[in-house]
């Protein structure tokens, strides 16, 4: 008999717990589509990362990802469950973080664009 798959990690800040507790019970994804949201995530982030905006050049991947979780992590997992996390999609999840970012930038700016 084969091992189930584990249900996969995705990283909550304590702030987002109740937002990430809806968007999934208000989903309510199967394990197979949970795990295929979470790829598109983890894919998105690190394409996202890669293609971040000059003011976060100093960034990490880890410290990016880090950021994006602490920001946006309820909306990012909605569209990719929404999606059914199909990685033709990735590109949507991508316009999402890049406008989640950009949006934190707004309020928030980097010391150096404050300048």
């Amino acid at each position: 008999m084969s091992a189930r798959p584990s249900t996969p990690v995705i990283s909550t800040p304590e702030h987002h717990l109740g937002a990430m507790s809806l968007v999934i019970l208000t989903r309510a994804p199967d394990d197979e589509t949970l795990r295929a949201a979470a790829r598109l995530v983890d894919s998105a982030a690190i394409a996202s990362w890669a293609l971040r905006p000059d003011d976060l050049r100093t960034l990490g991947q880890q410290q990016y990802r880090q950021l994006l979780d602490y920001a946006a992590a309820p909306q990012v997992l909605d569209l990719a469950l929404y999606l059914r996390g199909d990685k033709k999609q990735i590109r949507t999840l991508m316009d999402h973080i890049a406008r989640e970012i950009a949006e934190l930038l707004i309020h928030h700016p980097s010391p150096k664009a404050q300048g």
